[in-house]
This record gives structure tokens, sequence and C-alpha cells, in this order.
């Protein structure tokens, strides 16, 4: 029995992040962002000025993929990346002003998801339920950083 309720939580959950996923990325398209832009530009309006290896290390990115993302940022006109004025081999992005304004525009979309998934939950309910999430995120980033620990350590 409780391995059905197992797989069943399964089932649903990889089908909710599918909806999730997909109703995000429909909506922030709608605004000219598409995939792997919003989590940097929700960073940089967080931290404005970070360095990419920063960056790439808090979003759990490689350091080529935010090069090649930030790169096509950078030619979109959302963000601005300039040299660090004690290192020259660090360099730092800021967003730019249309870049801020599309990430205005992000996040009352971002609003607007998150409206439609909890809709006809009380407040209670979804403080409960944000608090679950938190659970599920720490748990999923302690087993990642055990995995990498044992990767590192060679087994």
């Amino acid at each position: 029995m409780e391995e059905d309720l197992m797989m069943q939580f399964e089932v649903e959950f990889a089908r909710v992040v599918r909806l999730y996923y997909s109703r995000m990325q429909a909506q922030l398209a709608e605004v000219g962002l598409y995939r792997g832009q919003p989590p940097i530009m929700a960073l940089l309006h967080k931290r404005d000025g970070m360095s990419q290896k920063e960056m790439a290390r808090a979003l759990n990115l490689s350091p080529a993929t935010m090069t090649v993302t930030l790169k096509r940022m950078e030619r979109a006109g959302l963000i601005e990346r300039e040299m660090d004025g004690r290192d020259q081999r660090i360099l730092r992005v800021h967003l730019s002003e249309e870049g801020k304004r599309m990430c205005e525009m992000g996040e009352r979309q971002v609003g607007r998801v998150a409206a439609e998934l909890l809709d006809g939950f009380s407040a209670e309910e979804r403080a409960q339920f944000e608090e679950y999430m938190r659970r599920v995120a720490r748990n999923m980033e302690r087993a990642l950083r055990e995995e990498e620990a044992a990767r590192e350590a060679g087994g």
C-alpha cells in the first residue's frame, strides 16, 4: 500500500511540475522572456552586480551555461556586463533599464501563475503548502549535496 501511495505521489508531483513549467513558460514568453532568463533576472533584481561565477553557483548552473545565457541576454539588451573595478578577471553583471522593465513584467506574470496555482486554497492551506515545499526543497538540496560529496570522494 505504501508503495502505491509513493507511486501516485510521484505521478502527481511530476504532473504538477510539468503543468506549472508549461504555464510559466507560456506566460513569460508573452512578455519576451525565455527559458533560463527569469531566474537570472530575479537573482540580479535582488543582488545586482554579482559575478558570473557567483550567479552560476547560486543557480546551480555550469559556468559555460551561464556564459552562453548571459551573452544571449546581453545581445537582447537585458543585462550589461562590466569588469570588476578591483579585479579585471571578474565580470560583474547588472540588469539594464530594459532588463528591469522586463523583470517587472515577468514578476506580474509569475504572480498570475502563482494565483492560478493556489486558487481555492485558504490562507492557512497556502502557508502549510509553502512549508511542505520548503521541506521538499531542503530534502532535495541535501540529497544533491550528499551525491556531490560522494562523487568528489570517488564513490
